[in-house]
C-alpha cells in the first residue's frame, strides 16, 4: 500500500471513530429529550416554553461575552502547554462575567425583568449568571477535549445534561413547583454536565499545571487578539441574528407564540444539530492540523459538503413529513408548530451544509470579513422580521422572509468559502513548488 494511500485511510477512519463517538452521545441525549417533550407539552403552558425559549437566548448572547470566544483558541496552538495557558485565562474571564453579572442583577432585577416582560418570574433572572458560568465552563472543557481527542468524555457530559434535564423538568412538571417552569431543570442539566467534564478532564489539566503562567497568557492573548477583537462581535451578531425571533414574538406577540414557534425552531433544529456540531467539532480539529501541514482544505471542505448533502436530505425528508403531525404528537394546543417548522426548513437545510465552515473563519483568520457579513445579515433578518411585524402583523409571513434572508446568506457563504479554500491551497502549492 502506498504511503499516501495509508495515511488517507488512517485519516478518515480516525475521522469517522470521532464523529460517531460523538454522535452516539448527541443522538443518545436528545432521543431523551424528544421522547420527554410529549409530556412536557401536557404538563406545561406555551407560555412556559417561551420563557425557557427567552431564557435560553439570553444565556446564548451573554455566553459570548462571558468567555470573548477564547475558547476557540484552545484547539489552535501547537502545543499543549500554550493550550492550558489559553484555557486557565478563558475560565478566568469567565468567572469575572459571572461576578460582574450578579452585580447587575442585584442592582437591577426589576428594570431587567420589566425589558425581558417576565415580572411575574422575576426571581428566574438570577438563574442568568449561573447557566452563563456553566455553559461557558462546559464549552471550554468540550474544546478540551476535542483539542486531545478525548470525545468519549464529551459524549458522557451530553448524556448526563440531557438526562438530568429531561428527569427533572419531568418532576417539576408532576409537584406543586410546577409554576417556577422548565428553567431549573436546564440548570440542573448544565450544572451535572460541568461536573462530570471536570472529573473527566481533571488529569489532563493537572498535569500541565507547572507551564501555567501569567506572562505566557498574555503573550497568546496578543497572538490571538483577533479572536475577541472580532470573533466575539462576529459571534455575537450571529447568535443575536439567529435569537432575533424569539425576542421580537416575545414581545409582538405573547409568551405563547414565543413558545409554539421554540418548539417549533427545537424539532427543526436538534436532528440535524446532532450531526452537524459533530462533524464540526471533528471538522475544527481535523481542519486545523491539515492547515497547520499544509494540507488541501478545499479537497476536504468539499468532500465534506457532499456527504452532509447527502446526510441533509435523510434528515429533513422525514422532519418535514412529521411536521404534519405534530397536533397528534405534542396535543391540539401545538397545531401551528407545524407550519412554523415548515417555513423554517429551507434556512434549515442550507445552515446545516454550512455547518464546518464557522471554523475555517478562525483557521483562515477570516474573521474581519466574516464580520461585516454578519453585521449585514443581522440588519436583514431584522429588516425582513420587522416587514411581518409590523406591516402584515402575521407571523408565518415574517417567518418566512426570515427563513428567505437565512437560505440566500447561506448561499453567499457556502460559494464564498469554496473560492477561498480553493485560493488557499493554490498559494500553499506555489510556495512549496517555488
Amino acid at each position: 500500500m502506498p504511503i499516501q494511500t495509508y495515511f488517507k485511510e488512517k485519516f478518515k477512519n480516525k475521522f469517522a471513530k470521532n464523529f460517531l463517538t460523538l454522535l452516539t452521545g448527541s443522538v443518545i441525549g436528545q432521543l431523551i429529550v424528544f421522547l420527554s417533550i410529549p409530556v412536557l407539552t401536557r404538563m406545561f403552558s406555551k407560555e412556559a416554553f417561551g420563557i425557557f425559549t427567552l431564557f435560553s437566548s439570553t444565556v446564548i448572547l451573554l455566553k459570548t461575552l462571558a468567555t470573548l470566544n477564547f475558547e476557540l483558541a484552545i484547539i489552535l496552538p501547537k502545543r499543549d502547554k500554550d493550550a492550558i495557558n489559553i484555557f486557565v485565562f478563558n475560565s478566568l474571564l469567565i468567572l469575572l462575567f459571572t461576578l460582574f453579572l450578579i452585580v447587575i442583577i442585584f442592582l437591577f432585577k426589576n428594570n431587567l425583568a420589566s425589558l425581558l416582560n417576565i415580572q411575574q418570574l422575576s426571581n428566574l433572572i438570577y438563574l442568568i449568571p449561573l447557566s452563563v458560568f456553566l455553559i461557558g465552563n462546559i464549552t471550554a472543557l468540550e474544546y478540551w477535549n476535542n483539542r486531545n481527542n478525548t470525545y468519549k468524555n464529551i459524549t458522557i457530559g451530553t448524556i448526563s445534561k440531557s438526562g438530568t434535564m429531561s428527569f427533572v423538568q419531568l418532576l417539576t412538571g408532576i409537584s406543586s413547583f410546577k409554576s417556577i417552569g422548565l428553567i431549573p431543570g436546564l440548570i440542573f442539566g448544565q450544572f451535572f454536565n460541568f461536573i462530570i467534564l471536570i472529573k473527566l478532564s481533571f488529569k489532563s489539566v493537572l498535569s500541565l499545571k507547572n507551564h501555567i503562567s501569567i506572562k505566557r497568557m498574555f503573550y497568546l492573548i496578543s497572538k490571538y487578539r483577533d479572536i475577541p477583537l472580532f470573533n466575539t462581535i462576529l459571534t455575537f451578531t450571529n447568535n443575536l441574528s439567529n435569537e432575533l425571533p424569539v425576542m421580537l414574538i416575545s414581545k409582538y406577540f405573547g409568551f405563547g407564540t414565543a413558545g409554539l414557534y421554540g418548539l417549533a425552531v427545537k424539532i427543526s433544529k436538534t436532528p440535524p444539530g446532532i450531526v452537524g456540531q459533530s462533524i464540526s467539532l471533528v471538522f475544527f480539529n481535523e481542519a486545523s492540523k491539515l492547515y497547520n501541514n499544509n494540507g488541501d482544505l478545499f479537497k476536504l471542505l468539499k468532500a465534506m459538503q457532499k456527504k452532509l448533502f447527502i446526510a441533509a436530505l435523510s434528515i429533513f425528508t422525514p422532519i418535514f413529513i412529521i411536521s404534519y403531525f405534530l397536533d397528534y404528537i405534542f396535543g391540539n394546543n401545538w397545531n401551528e408548530t407545524g407550519a412554523y417548522v415548515r417555513i423554517l426548513l429551507p434556512w434549515l437545510f442550507i445552515m446545516f451544509l454550512n455547518s464546518p465552515i464557522s471554523s475555517l473563519i478562525e483557521i483562515l483568520n477570516k474573521q474581519k470579513i466574516f464580520l461585516i457579513y454578519e453585521i449585514i445579515l443581522l440588519a436583514s433578518r431584522f429588516f425582513a422580521l420587522y416587514l411581518g411585524f409590523i406591516i402584515y402583523n402575521d407571523l408565518k409571513i415574517s417567518l418566512m422572509f426570515f427563513s428567505g434572508v437565512g437560505v440566500v446568506f447561506g448561499f453567499i457563504c457556502f460559494f464564498y468559502f469554496l473560492k477561498i479554500t480553493k485560493q488557499s491551497n493554490i498559494i500553499e502549492n506555489s510556495a512549496y513548488n517555488n
